[in-house]
C-alpha cells in the first residue's frame, strides 16, 4: 500500500489519478469537409478546495522543423495516428492558443459501503465550467476507478460562443496515458466528434504540505483513498471505441 499525503481532501481522492500536469497531442474537428487539426494539448489538474480544477489548453500544430508552422493550414501537419504521446510531441512544435477551458469538478458522497471483491462503486460528478469563447457548461457525470465520463446538464452561451447545445466527455487512463474525447451537437447538426487527445504526464500535483500525490493513484474499490497502481494497460479495459494507438 503506498502512503498517502495526510492533507490530500479525501473528498477528491476518486479523482486523485488525474492531478498533475499533462501534455501531448490530439485532433480537433474542423467546420464542413476540412480535413480534422492536429494539435498540442495541455491539461492541469489541480485541488482546490475540495473540488477538482482542470485547465485545458488547445493549441494549434506544426512540424517541429517548420518555425513558420503555426500559420499553416488546418490540415497541416500530418501525423502517424499510432504516434504515442511523446512521441507525437517530439514531431510537432506548439504554436497559438485555440481554446482553452477551466473546469471545476466534485465528487458526491457515496454510499459508504464496501462493494463486493473484484467490484467499484461508481461516483457521481458534478462540474462547471467556462472557455474563452464565452461557452458556460454545468456537468453530471460518474467516475468509477480511472475513469470518468461527463454530460452537460445545461449550457449558456455569450455572443462569441458557438451553438453548442450539448457536450459528451470521456477521460481514462490507458497504459499510462491520459486519453480523452469529446462528441458535442452544434444546432442543425448532428452529433460529432470534436477533440480528442493523448497526453503523458509531465508534473505531479502537489498537496497544502507541499507532498507530491503519486503518479499511480486511482480510487480503492470502495471509493475511498487510493490504493492501487492503474499505469499498467492490463488492469484498465480500453475507455475508447479506437484503433490502438490512435487518438480517435
Amino acid at each position: 500500500m503506498m502512503v498517502i499525503p495526510s492533507d490530500l481532501p479525501p473528498e477528491v481522492a476518486p479523482l486523485a489519478w488525474m492531478l498533475g500536469t499533462w501534455k501531448g497531442w490530439g485532433m480537433l474537428a474542423t467546420p464542413g469537409d476540412a480535413p480534422d487539426r492536429v494539435v498540442v494539448e495541455d491539461i492541469a489538474a489541480d485541488v482546490r478546495g475540495v473540488q477538482v480544477r482542470l485547465v485545458t489548453t488547445i493549441r494549434a500544430a506544426s512540424t517541429a522543423a517548420d518555425p513558420d508552422g503555426a500559420d499553416a493550414p488546418a490540415d497541416s501537419p500530418d501525423i502517424d495516428p499510432t504516434l504515442d504521446a511523446q512521441e507525437g510531441l517530439a514531431v510537432l512544435a506548439e504554436g497559438e492558443i485555440l481554446r482553452e477551458e477551466t473546469v471545476y469538478l466534485a465528487v458526491l458522497p457515496g454510499s459508504g459501503q464496501l462493494p463486493p471483491p473484484g467490484e467499484q462503486e461508481p461516483r457521481e460528478l458534478t462540474g462547471s465550467g467556462s472557455d474563452m469563447s464565452g461557452l458556460a457548461t454545468l456537468w453530471a457525470g460518474v467516475g468509477m476507478g480511472p475513469r470518468v465520463q461527463l454530460n452537460s446538464d445545461a449550457i449558456a452561451r455569450g455572443p462569441r460562443a458557438e451553438s453548442v447545445e450539448s457536450l459528451a466527455r470521456l477521460y481514462g487512463m490507458v497504459a499510462g496515458e491520459l486519453m480523452w474525447t469529446q462528441e458535442r451537437t452544434v444546432s442543425g447538426e448532428e452529433v460529432a466528434i470534436d477533440l480528442s487527445g493523448r497526453l503523458t504526464r509531465t508534473g505531479f500535483a502537489r498537496t497544502a504540505s507541499g507532498e507530491a500525490v503519486p503518479a499511480d493513484v486511482a480510487a480503492s474499490p470502495g471509493g475511498g483513498l487510493p490504493l492501487f497502481d492503474v499505469s499498467s494497460a492490463a488492469e484498465v479495459s480500453p475507455l475508447f471505441p479506437m484503433d490502438e494507438g490512435d487518438p480517435r
